[in-house]
């Protein structure tokens, strides 16, 4: 992808994160609804995948690229993690280890379909 377009991306994806969670905080679907952060957290994984790719300015797939992308994004996750451990809003509650495993693992596969889908051509192909 171009680096404009890259950037771009990242840019809506952050903003669609930020209103999803501006209404769930608004309409307190995060308690009421559960299945309610599974798209946030696709779409915060891909939005921080694709932002990961800008940056590093990758454009052809290699394995270590793609580590490179996985493990930055993942340990944005895992430190949101803490984070809300931190402040009493996840697994220290009964039920929640099962929520931030899912909270992870949504993280990871939105990284992943990012790094795909933002390495699946070269700049020169557009």
């Amino acid at each position: 992808m171009q680096k404009r377009l890259l950037l771009l991306s990242a840019f809506v994806l952050f903003s669609i994160v930020w209103l999803l969670n501006r209404i769930a905080l608004t309409f307190y679907l995060y308690w009421t609804t559960s299945w309610y952060d599974i798209p946030v957290h696709f779409l915060a994984g891909m939005a921080f995948g694709v932002f990961i790719v800008w940056i590093l300015n990758l454009q052809t797939r290699t394995k270590r690229s793609f580590l490179t992308v996985f493990l930055l994004a993942t340990t944005t996750g895992i430190t949101w993690e803490v984070f809300e451990y931190i402040i009493g809003d996840t697994f220290a509650i009964e039920g929640h280890l099962l929520d931030t495993i899912s909270d992870l693992l949504m993280d990871a596969v939105g990284a992943t379909s990012a790094y795909l889908v933002a390495t699946s051509r070269s700049q020169e192909s557009f």
